[in-house]
C-alpha cells in the first residue's frame, strides 16, 4: 500500500505540462498576488487595480511568495494549493497512524490523496485547500489537546493548544470567521455529547491565545485604519449576508452536499456505508472513550450542515470535511475486515462502476467527435480506458478481498494518469486561452488592452496590468469601482469610441452579445478585426486596426 499511496501523492501534486488558468478564480487569485507584488503593498488586495475585500490575505501572501520564488506562471500560482493537499494527506496519515497504526494511516492517506474531490481541486488555484489543511490542523489537535488532558500529559496538551490556535489563526486569515465557527462550534457540541464541558475554557490559555491574536488582529486594524468602510463590507457582507442571501445565485437543494460528498469520494464511495463501524453510539460514554472518532463525526457533520443550510453553496465549500472522513472511513474499512467483511457489495459496485465507465468512455471515444474537438489525443483517452478496464476485471474477477485497496486505488491511478495527460488540451480549449495566446503574439508596448461589457478576470494576470473596463454590469468589482480613484479604470463608452478611433492600437475582449455596440445604430466603430474567439465563441478578441 506504500507505493501505491506515494505514487498517489506524486500524481496530486503533478503538474502535467501548462495548464492555463481557468475563468474566474484562478484569474482572481493570480492577479491579486501579482498586483501586491507590484505594488509592494501586502495589506489591501487589490483585483484589477481597484479594492477587493472578500478574503483575508493569507492565500495571496502564500501566491505571491510562489510567483516571487518562480515568477507570474501558472504553476506559480498554483504551487500553495499543491502543497495544501500534500499537506491533508500528511495530516490525515499522521493522525490516523498515531492513533490506530500503520494500516489504518496508510489507507487513510491513500483515501485522502487519490479522492476525485481532492485531486480535482488540488489543480485549481483556489482558496479551499488552504483553508481545509487549516481547518484538519485544528480539528486533529483538539483531539490530540483532549486526550493529553484525559491522560494528565501537560506538556503534549500545551503543544497541542499552540496547534489548535495557530490553525485556527490560518484559517481566520484565509477565509474569516469560519476559521473559529466550524472548530469552535464542533468542540462545543462535542463537549456536550461527551460530557466534557470542563475542557473549553482550558482553550483559552493565554499564551496560545496570544498567539492567535498577534496572527489575526494586526492586519484587521491595519485594514479598518486605512479603509474606514471595511469593517462593514468585510464582515457584514462577506461572511453574514453572503451566507443568508442568493444573490450570488449559488443557491442549492439542502441535500446539495451529499451528492458532493458521494461522488467527490470516489472510487472510495461504496465504502461510506462502513462508517457505522466508527459510531460511538448512542450513550455519553462511547462519546468519552471513543474521543476522536467522537469529535472527527462532529466536526464532519457540522461543517456540512453549515454550509447546506448556506443559501449560497459552491463544490469547494465542502472540502474541509475530508481529512476527517479519509480517517474515519480508513478506521471503519480496517475494523470492518479485522471483523472479517469481505467487502463484496463495495468491490461489485466499484468494479461496475468502473466497466460502466469504460464502455461510456469508449462510446465516446468512437462515436463522436468532441475528444478531438478539445484536442484529446488517444493516447490519454487509452490510459484513461485501461484504468476503468483494469478496475472492472480486476475487482469482478478476481473476487478476494486481500489488497482490494491497493486494486482500486492502481486502477483509478491508471485512469487519473491519463486525466493528466490529457488536461493541457482540454484548458486550452475550455478557458480563455485562445484569447490571451491571442493577444500575447499580437501586443506590442504602447498598445491598449480594455474589456468591454464584462471582466474575464485571467486577462489582467496574463498582460501583468490591470485592464480597464467599459460597460460593466453587475460585478464582484461593484465594491472596487465606488472607491475607484485611478482615472481609466471604468471609461464611459464615450470615452471608449474616443479611444478606439484615436492613434493607438486598442485590443478589446468582449462578448458575442456586445458585438452590436460597434454597429452604427450604438457607437458606429466600423468593422473590428477579429484575432481570437473562445470555443464556444462566446468571447472575442478584438482590434482597431
Amino acid at each position: 500500500m506504500k507505493a501505491v499511496t506515494v505514487a498517489v501523492l506524486l500524481l496530486l501534486v503533478l503538474e502535467p505540462g501548462r495548464v492555463p488558468l481557468f475563468e474566474p478564480d484562478e484569474g482572481r487569485y493570480g492577479e491579486i498576488p501579482r498586483e501586491m507584488l507590484a505594488s509592494g503593498d501586502f495589506v489591501t488586495p487589490r483585483l484589477n487595480g481597484v479594492l477587493y475585500f472578500e478574503k483575508p490575505p493569507l492565500h495571496y501572501w502564500a501566491v505571491a511568495a510562489s510567483m516571487a520564488l518562480l515568477g507570474p506562471t501558472e504553476l506559480a500560482t498554483r504551487l500553495p494549493v499543491r502543497a495544501a493537499s500534500a499537506g491533508m494527506v500528511l495530516l490525515a496519515f499522521c493522525f490516523a497512524r498515531r492513533r490506530w497504526g500503520d494500516a489504518v494511516g496508510w489507507l487513510a492517506a491513500l483515501i485522502t490523496a487519490s479522492s476525485a474531490l481532492v485531486v480535482a481541486l488540488a489543480r485549481i488555484n483556489l482558496i479551499d485547500p488552504t483553508l481545509s489543511v487549516a481547518l484538519a490542523g485544528a480539528a486533529f489537535s483538539f483531539v490530540s489537546f483532549a486526550e493529553a488532558e484525559a491522560s494528565a500529559d501537560a506538556r503534549r496538551s500545551r503543544w497541542a493548544l499552540y496547534g489548535l490556535h495557530l490553525s485556527c489563526a490560518a484559517a481566520v486569515m484565509l477565509k474569516g470567521l469560519i476559521g473559529i465557527v466550524l472548530p469552535g462550534g464542533a468542540v462545543l457540541v462535542w463537549a456536550v455529547l461527551a460530557g466534557r464541558l470542563r475542557l473549553v475554557p482550558r482553550l483559552f490559555s493565554p499564551g496560545p491565545l496570544a498567539l492567535f491574536l498577534l496572527l489575526t488582529v494586526p492586519w484587521h486594524v491595519a485594514m479598518a485604519r486605512r479603509h474606514p468602510d471595511f469593517l462593514d463590507f468585510y464582515f457584514v457582507n462577506e461572511h453574514f449576508r453572503r451566507f443568508a442571501s442568493s444573490e450570488h445565485r449559488r443557491a442549492g437543494p439542502p441535500y446539495y452536499y451529499v451528492g458532493v460528498l458521494v461522488l467527490g469520494f470516489l472510487p472510495w464511495s461504496a465504502f461510506l456505508v462502513r462508517l457505522g463501524h466508527v459510531w460511538p453510539g448512542w450513550r455519553r460514554a462511547g462519546w468519552r472513550e471513543r474521543g476522536a472518532e467522537g469529535f472527527l463525526i462532529v466536526y464532519a457533520l457540522l461543517v456540512m450542515l453549515f454550509f447546506s443550510a448556506s443559501r449560497s453553496k459552491l463544490i469547494p465549500y465542502v472540502l474541509p470535511v475530508w481529512p476527517a472522513i479519509a480517517v474515519l472511513l480508513a478506521l471503519a474499512i480496517t475494523r470492518a475486515a479485522d471483523r472479517g467483511a469481505a467487502f463484496r457489495w463495495e468491490r461489485v459496485f466499484t468494479g461496475l462502476l468502473m466497466g460502466i465507465l469504460f464502455a461510456g468512455g469508449l462510446g465516446v471515444a468512437l462515436g463522436s467527435g468532441i475528444l478531438a474537438d478539445l484536442g484529446i489525443g488517444a493516447l490519454p483517452i487509452a490510459v484513461m480506458l485501461a484504468g476503468f478496464a483494469l478496475g472492472f476485471l480486476t475487482l469482478l474477477a478476481w473476487p478476494r478481498r486481500e489488497r482490494l485497496a491497493e486494486r482500486i486505488a492502481a486502477a483509478w491511478m491508471v485512469f487519473l494518469a491519463g486525466a493528466l495527460a490529457a488536461l493541457p488540451g482540454i484548458t486550452r480549449v475550455i478557458t480563455p486561452w485562445p484569447l490571451v495566446k491571442a493577444a500575447l503574439a499580437e501586443m506590442r508596448p504602447g498598445d491598449v488592452l480594455l474589456q468591454f461589457g464584462h471582466f474575464v478576470e485571467v486577462m489582467p494576470f496574463y498582460a501583468q496590468r490591470p485592464t480597464p473596463i467599459c460597460d460593466l454590469g453587475w460585478s464582484e468589482l461593484d465594491f472596487g469601482r465606488a472607491h475607484a480613484h485611478q482615472a481609466g479604470l471604468f471609461p464611459s463608452r464615450e470615452e471608449f469610441a474616443t479611444l478606439w478611433r484615436g492613434d493607438r492600437r486598442v485590443f478589446v475582449v468582449t462578448y458575442r452579445t456586445r458585438l452590436v455596440t460597434w454597429s452604427p445604430r450604438e457607437l458606429g466603430l466600423g468593422q473590428p478585426r477579429v484575432l481570437a474567439r473562445s470555443d464556444n465563441a462566446k468571447l472575442y478578441l478584438l482590434s482597431n486596426r
